[in-house]
C-alpha cells in the first residue's frame, strides 16, 4: 500500500505530524522501532530552560538564532501545535494546566523545583506557589518502589523552606505478588479496591498530620488518572499531587497514548517495531524506505515523509567507530563537528555545552533536510523535533517544545 505521508519516529514530533497528515484526510502510516521520548521524560512540557515567560523567550530566541528549530517552525506553529495538544489531551480526559508566558516550579523526586511550561493537571497541586502557602505537605510513597524516596523529597522542601513530612505507605494486597516498577504500580491504582485502601492510609495520615495536600510518585493510573486522582483526594480529605519518578514515564506514557488514539480515529495507521535503516530516492525525491522485518526486509512507499527519530539520545544520530555522526534511517547528511576531538568541551559543566549534543541535519524553512553545501537533499521529506541541527535540547530545556513546533509544523505544510 502507498501511502500519502509515513512518518518516522513516535515521539512527540512523530506524533504530531502525523495528527497534521491524517487531520487533512491523508492515508497516514506511522512507523518506528520504539517508542519515542515520551516514555523516558517527565510528562511535562517544557519551552525554554529557564525563562520566566517562555513563550517571549522563544520569540527572542527565534529573531537571534535564526537557524534554531523554533524560527525554522516560527513561533506561530508552536502556539498552534501547543494548542492542538492541549485539546487532544483534554478529549483524553488528561488534562494539561499552565500558560505559555508563566512557568511552573514543580518538584522532582529529589524535592528539587524544576521550571516547565505545562504540566498534567495531576501535577500542579504541588506547584511552588501552593506549597508556599504554609500549609504542611506530606510526600508519601511505597518502599517496593526503589525509585522514589520520600524522606529524602521531603527533607530537600524543608531545606527550601517548605513544610513536609514523609510516609511510607503499606503496599495493599492486590499488590503484593506482583513486580514494582512504576507501570505495575499505575495499573494497579486503576482497580478501586486497591485506590480505597491506598485512600485508607492516606485520610489517617492527613488527620494526624493536618496536611493540606499529599504528593505521591507519578504512577496513579495510567488511562484514567484524573479520575484516579480526583478519587483519592475524596478518600484522603486533602489535594493530592504527582511527583514524576525515574522511567519508564507513566505520565509520559498517557501523553503517548492521548495523541495514538487520536491518531488511530483519524484513520492513521501505527507501526512499531520496524527500525529503518535506509531509503531509495531519485532527483531529489524519496519514493521508498527499508525497515527490518523478521526474516527479509519491509520495503513501504509514500509521496511525503516527515523524519522525527530524534538526535543521539534517541537514536536518530549514531557515532561510528571512525569518530563520524551518522543519521540512521535515511543517511541525510549530519551537520556537526567535523573531528571527534571537538565533540566535547574542555569543560564537563561548560555553560556552553557539548557542541555534539547540537548535531543534527540542516533544515530549510520549510523543514527539508539540506546537504553540506545548502541544497535541498529530497524535497518531500520534513525533519522534525531533535533531528534537526543547531540546538541542544536537553541542555536548553526545549525538547519537547522543539517537537511541538516542528511536528505540527511539518503536519500542516501544504499538500
Amino acid at each position: 500500500m502507498r501511502y500519502d505521508t509515513i512518518v518516522i519516529g513516535a515521539g512527540l514530533a512523530g506524533l504530531m505530524a502525523a495528527l497534521g497528515r491524517a487531520g487533512q484526510g491523508e492515508r497516514v502510516l506511522l512507523l518506528a522501532r520504539g517508542h519515542g521520548a515520551t516514555h523516558w521524560a517527565s510528562g511535562q512540557i517544557d519551552l525554554l530552560a529557564g525563562a520566566a515567560n517562555p513563550l517571549a523567550a522563544v520569540e527572542r530566541l527565534a529573531v537571534e538564532r535564526p537557524e534554531h528549530p523554533y524560527a525554522r517552525a516560527g513561533v506561530l506553529a508552536l502556539e498552534a501545535g501547543v494548542a492542538r495538544l492541549r485539546a487532544l489531551c483534554a478529549d483524553a480526559a488528561y488534562p494539561l494546566a499552565g500558560n505559555l508566558h508563566q512557568r511552573l516550579l514543580l518538584p522532582t523526586a529529589l524535592g528539587a523545583l524544576r521550571p516547565t511550561t505545562l504540566a498534567p493537571a495531576t501535577m500542579v497541586a504541588g506547584e511552588s506557589r501552593q506549597l508556599a502557602d504554609g500549609r504542611p505537605t506530606l510526600i508519601a510513597g511505597f518502599p517496593e518502589l526503589r525509585d522514589f524516596f520520600p524522606p529524602l523529597a521531603a527533607a530537600n522542601l524543608r531545606a527550601q523552606g517548605f513544610p513536609a513530612d514523609d510516609r511510607y505507605l503499606t503496599l495493599p494486597p492486590a499488590g503484593r505478588q506482583q513486580g514494582f516498577d512504576p507501570l505495575v504500580l499505575a495499573r494497579l491504582f486503576e482497580r478501586a479496591e486497591f485506590r480505597t485502601e491506598v485512600g485508607r492510609q492516606l485520610a489517617a495520615e492527613v488527620r494526624r498530620g493536618g496536611y493540606a495536600r499529599v504528593g505521591l510518585p507519578a504512577v496513579l493510573g495510567l488511562r484514567h488518572a484524573t479520575a484516579v486522582v480526583r478519587d483519592l483526594q475524596a478518600h484522603a480529605g486533602a489535594l493530592i499531587f504527582e511527583i514524576p519518578t525515574l522511567p519508564p514515564s507513566v505520565p509520559g506514557m498517557r501523553l503517548y497514548y492521548a495523541l495514538e488514539e487520536a491518531l488511530l480515529r483519524l484513520g492513521g495507521r501505527v507501526q512499531l517495531g520496524a527500525f529503518v535503516r535506509r531509503g531509495e530516492g531519485r532527483d531529489a525525491t524519496l519514493e521508498a524506505v527499508y525497515s527490518e522485518a523478521a526474516a527479509r526486509e519491509q520495503r513501504h512507499t509514500a509521496w511525503r515523509w516527515v523524519l522525527a527519530t530524534g538526535g543521539l539520545a534517541g537514536g536518530g544520530l549514531r557515532a561510528t567507530p571512525e569518530g563520524e555522526l551518522r543519521e540512521t534511517a535515511l543517511g541525510l547528511p549530519v551537520r556537526g563537528p567535523d573531528r571527534r576531538a571537538d565533540w566535547f568541551a574542555r569543560r564537563f559543566l561548560d555553560p556552553a555545552g557539548h557542541p555534539v549534543f547540537g548535531a543534527g541535519i540542516a533544515v530549510d524553512a520549510a523543514l527539508r533536510p539540506l546537504d553540506a553545501a545548502g541544497r535541498v537533499v529530497y524535497a518531500n521529506v520534513a525533519v522534525a523535533g531533535s533531528a534537526i541541527a543547531g540546538f541542544d535540547p536537553i541542555r536548553e530545556g526545549c525538547l519537547e517544545g522543539v517537537a511541538i513546533a516542528t511536528g505540527y509544523a511539518a503536519g500542516s505544510l501544504s499538500r
